[in-house]
């Protein structure tokens, strides 16, 4: 289904940002593995994260869910032998978590996903996997699902894993406390520092990870049952703060409790391009009318806020510089390629690079047919340029590309006083 996006002058309102999809995918993941009832509150109910579910009752565990949380029992780090093909359907991140735990099952397990997962390949998930013991492999050349894992052991010791993206890091250190040698695992300072919202979750769980030189010693003990909540992710709310910064607005954004991990990274990101969030007791205000300024934008902690940060340099004056950002082109979309695409469409002016994008600003977008690739991402930036353009924008399958990983966008939006709603 389409969605029709008119322009908007200011928005103003409160929401909660959406609870994080990784903390969501990740806690299901270990509950799968621990032993016991664990519950996840707050969860993020949407079709990335349900897939978790259901692969985890096809592994042995017993899942039941309500609006408000899941309660898992596990399956004490023994994965069952999986009746039919794992299926990941279109997420990339639960695909990385189970062919992890599917490492351990006593078993030959296949995963696989969607027409667009399937054209994805992941070689540095496979390398890393491999360097922890596992036997896992792709039945493509170029690394791409569907994967073929031989299960029962994940050898362990020291592992040193190298460049490897920061995404397929919580897929990697899901498996350590059942491996067969103690793991210590040598990763980089800007890896642990992406990775300290998931090694708290991990303390929780009784396999709190030590720091041992340059490396991380993780314990041999398995997952106990845990209660956990999910936290509401600040840069899950990137489109309803650049939205609201760039036009004559005042949005307050309430129930997140402290910044870690990629919320740090999407702060550091407005602050250099000259947009202030302000903090308060209950959250962060974000108003407009702000002047954003062209710069030099490093994303290689969050190549995946490509097209929203894209938006926000379109309105800039200058020439920013979008880099190291190179793993966008192997998300739900290429997203490099794709934004830049559909932006110009809109009038912006900008030139690809084969990390990144460099984009003359300050544009005057005009509205007009847009495709949203299947991406909520690319989806949810081409939201914001309409509501920032002259005339009526249309986008393309964007009702559909939402659903995957923002449950209530359109909804949101509309609540602040947005013009968006389907096409008839």
């Amino acid at each position: 289904m389409d969605l029709i996006v008119r322009p908007a002058a200011e928005l103003s309102g409160e929401l909660e940002p959406q609870p994080s999809k990784l903390h969501t995918q990740f806690a299901s993941a270990v509950a799968l593995l621990a032993g016991g009832k664990s519950v996840i509150e707050n969860p993020l109910r949407v079709k990335d994260t349900q897939v978790m579910l259901q692969a985890a009752e096809a592994m042995g565990a017993t899942v039941k869910r309500t609006q408000e949380r899941w309660s898992i029992w596990g399956v004490s780090g023994k994965p069952k032998l999986a009746q039919n093909v794992i299926d990941a359907r279109n997420s990339g991140t639960a695909l990385s978590l189970l062919t992890s735990i599917a490492a351990l099952a006593p078993a030959i397990t296949v995963l696989n996903g969607d027409t667009q997962l399937r054209s994805r390949p992941m070689p540095g998930l496979l390398r890393s996997l491999r360097r922890l013991g596992a036997d896992v492999h792709s039945t493509k050349p170029d690394d791409s699902p569907p994967f073929i894992v031989f299960g029962g052991k994940v050898t362990g010791g020291k592992v040193q894993l190298g460049k490897v993206s920061a995404h397929y890091l919580p897929a990697l250190l899901l498996p350590c406390p059942y491996a067969e040698k103690q793991v210590k695992l040598s990763i980089k300072q800007a890896q642990k520092t992406q990775l300290k919202p998931i090694l708290e979750l991990t303390k929780k769980v009784g396999a709190e990870v030590s720091p041992w030189g340059e490396r991380l010693l993780m314990p041999n003990r398995p997952y106990r049952a845990f209660s956990f909540r999910v936290p509401q992710e600040l840069a899950a709310a990137a489109p309803f703060i650049v939205a609201a910064a760039l036009t004559n607005s005042k949005l307050k954004l309430r129930g997140v409790k402290g910044v870690a991990g990629r919320d740090v990274a999407f702060l550091d990101l407005l602050k250099v391009a000259g947009l202030k969030l302000h903090s308060s007791k209950k959250g962060f205000i974000a108003e407009g009318k702000q002047n954003p300024r062209a710069a030099k934008l490093d994303l290689s902690h969050v190549p995946e806020l490509l097209p929203m940060i894209a938006v926000l340099a379109c309105k800039a004056k200058g020439k920013t510089l979008i880099r190291n950002a190179g793993e966008a082109r192997t998300m739900k979309s290429d997203r490099i390629s794709a934004v830049a695409r559909e932006l110009r469409r809109m009038g912006a002016k900008m030139l690809e690079h084969h990390d990144g994008l460099l984009i003359q600003g300050a544009a005057k977008l005009k509205g007009c047919e847009v495709d949203g690739h299947d991406d909520y991402a690319v989806v949810a930036a081409l939201v914001v340029a309409g509501l920032l353009a002259e005339g009526e924008t249309k986008i393309k399958n964007g009702v559909t590309a939402l659903r995957t990983s923002y449950s209530r966008f359109i909804s949101t939006f509309q609540g602040l006083g947005a013009d968006i709603g389907h096409a008839i």
